[in-house]
């Protein structure tokens, strides 16, 4: 029993650091950002409340609108283009093929670097002069793009970013779910006429829900979340084209020193995470 107890005792110090750094950074904020919400304070002085007028200013924000049109434009269409894109890879992964391995590690590859320096990485592959995709581009005879100065193109120049980054994390999670599928089933729907189309759409399709279900709750919530691109690539411009909720929470609270009204707008933000979530689940659920 003392073994035991000392066992338990010793998990909770190694644990402690962790839930320490994590309280501090996550739930502490967590617990006051409605609080501040409610008061004007630009981190100096003391705050002065001032109910829900942050929210009334938010909503009539014409920044809050732009950014919320740019954030569910990307959150749609990144968690269609990744789920669409690492189902397709993550069955051709699956296939008994030559150099299958080094592919597997040439698609997990991209993920393993961080946000920030993959937004440094494209950002140089982007620029109109001497970026990579230009140069190839008047190669074949074409006009150089403005990949990140036309205000049309540089959200999906981003779009294009993140699936780049984010596809080898899906491709295999879906992968390690295509190869827990019983083969036995497959073998079965075959023997019954069943041909490719039938087998993957009334046999493999379905054992997928559930880790389909999980892939777009996690995409559309990083998604919505979205930050480190917007930051690095473009600062949210040109004319506000790719500034996201997140971007522009940090803007007024690290840039405008509205700590007080970015709370307000994280709060905002994070309801919307919830009930988006939430509507994802009861879909998913209702379907399964």
């Amino acid at each position: 029993m003392t073994k035991k107890k000392n066992s338990k005792t010793g998990a909770i110090w190694y644990l402690l650091p962790y839930f320490s750094l994590y309280g501090l950074f996550f739930f502490l904020p967590a617990i006051l950002i409605f609080p501040i919400s409610l008061t004007d304070w630009n981190i100096v002085g003391s705050p002065k409340f001032v109910g829900i007028e942050n929210y009334i200013n938010v909503f009539s924000d014409r920044m809050f609108l732009r950014s919320l049109q740019n954030t569910v434009t990307y959150t749609l269409v990144v968690t269609l283009i990744l789920t669409t894109i690492s189902l397709g890879l993550a069955i051709l992964l699956n296939q008994k093929l030559r150099g299958v391995i080094i592919s597997r590690t040439i698609v997990i590859m991209p993920y393993v670097i961080s946000s920030a320096v993959t937004g440094i990485l494209w950002k140089w592959m982007f620029d109109r002069n001497f970026g990579i995709l230009n140069t190839y581009i008047q190669q074949i005879g074409f006009q150089p793009i403005s990949w990140l100065s036309n205000p049309n193109i540089a959200l999906w120049s981003i779009i294009l970013v993140n699936v780049w980054w984010s596809v080898g994390f899906n491709t295999i999670t879906f992968l390690a779910a295509l190869q827990g599928i019983p083969e036995d089933l497959p073998q079965a729907a075959k023997v019954d006429g069943a041909n490719p189309f039938q087998i993957f759409w009334h046999v493999t399709l379905p054992q997928l829900r559930p880790i389909i279900l999980y892939l777009v709750v996690l995409c559309a919530a990083n998604s919505f979340q979205m930050f480190d691109e917007a930051f690095v690539i473009t600062q949210g411009g040109p004319l506000g084209s790719t500034a996201t909720l997140v971007f522009q929470i940090y803007k007024e609270a690290f840039m405008n020193f509205r700590i007080g009204y970015s709370s307000a707008w994280s709060v905002i933000t994070m309801l919307m995470i919830l009930i988006i979530t939430a509507i994802q689940l009861r879909i998913n659920k209702d379907g399964l």
